[in-house]
């Protein structure tokens, strides 16, 4: 089952090819020295890109898996959520493949395309989870940690979900991005705030664990980022040079988003028992503090704890082929060319 996965939902052009859940290929264009200047993904701007990016992707994809696009079985293209105009253009472009070569068209589910990133096998069919292992990982929790969502979710199985928890506000990967841009680390400024904590020190500075007592599995990170902002302008007040606290303020903000999520799951493994493993997907686990903070707590229960490969983490297409083998698998896929035109974006679509 040869598949083409297409993703253009924020501000990288992407394109993979997947045998299956075998990765042959993701080729990505990136854009963030495009949106530096603006400090953040201008939609209109990040359009423009994709539309002089994605044919050369798509090449570039085909080569490196070596297949032509009559070897293709299936195209898949991210539906939804992410930016209204630039998810269009990944739509259009599959549309246009889908009835040009008479391929089946798979719209997906971006986020559940994070939610199944760990369980892709790379080119030679190495991965976490072989295929006689699956039906032994569920049920599961779904923790999603990206930048506009912070999630949990019951999956009972593929495409059987239940959100149990959602973002109320600013989601971690919201607050990575505004808490860079308040420390002047430029855009994206999310992972040199992951950087530089791992320079500070814990206990140094204490900043509010969100949520952690409101007795649900909510998530709201906007009250932390205030709460960075007022440490800013205490020490530029005090006029204390920033080399002297950025350190521990970043040490101490990873801290806060760690035992956040960390409260949150816990209380989500004691409600739900008979859960068998624990499914984690997003940029923000690009950090590796998050990344094994929530593996501690995983394994210290006895649970398996799936997590993707660096190259999954982020936006990207591969797992886009991942999530739609399991669609079609489920026969969740369109022929007809009129069902295919009448397929639309969905910026705030959700599992």
């Amino acid at each position: 089952m040869i598949i083409l996965g297409i993703d253009t939902s924020c501000d990288e052009t992407s394109i993979a090819i997947s045998d299956g859940r075998k990765v042959l290929s993701t080729i990505r264009a990136t854009q963030v020295d495009i949106h530096k200047e603006w400090g953040g993904v201008v939609p209109m701007i990040a359009k423009r890109a994709h539309e002089e990016n994605i044919e050369g992707v798509f090449n570039k994809a085909l080569k490196k898996a070596k297949v032509t696009i009559e070897d293709i079985d299936y195209i898949a293209v991210t539906k939804g959520p992410g930016l209204a105009i630039d998810l269009e253009v990944g739509i259009q472009f599959a549309k246009k493949l889908s009835k040009e070569y008479g391929k089946p068209f798979v719209p997906v589910n971006h986020m559940e395309g994070h939610l199944l990133s760990s369980l892709a096998l790379n080119s030679k069919g190495n991965g976490l989870v072989s295929d006689e292992d699956l039906e032994n990982l569920f049920p599961a929790l779904g923790l999603l940690m990206s930048g506009k969502h912070t999630e949990i979710i019951y999956v009972e199985g593929f495409g059987k979900y239940k959100k149990l928890g959602l973002t109320l506000d600013d989601a971690a990967g919201e607050a990575f991005d505004k808490v860079g841009r308040m420390l002047n680390f430029g855009y994206p400024g999310g992972p040199v705030v992951s950087e530089f904590a791992k320079r500070g020190k814990v206990g140094v500075i204490d900043l509010p664990i969100p949520m952690e007592k409101s007795g649900d599995l909510n998530f709201s990170y906007s009250g932390l980022k205030t709460a960075v902002l007022y440490k800013v302008k205490e020490y530029e007040q005090k006029g204390i040079p920033q080399k002297e606290w950025v350190y521990d303020l970043c040490r101490a903000f990873v801290h806060s988003i760690e035992m956040s999520v960390t409260v949150k799951l816990l209380s989500a493994i004691k409600q739900y028992p008979e859960i068998k493993s624990v499914l984690v997907g997003g940029g923000v686990f690009s950090s590796e503090y998050i990344l094994r903070k929530i593996g501690q707590v995983v394994k210290d229960k006895g649970l398996r704890y799936l997590y993707p490969e660096p190259d999954y983490r982020s936006d990207n297409a591969g797992m886009i082929c991942i999530a739609a083998y399991y669609n079609i698998l489920d026969n969740k896929f369109l022929t007809d060319n009129t069902d295919i035109d009448n397929i639309d974006r969905d910026p705030r679509l959700s599992l």
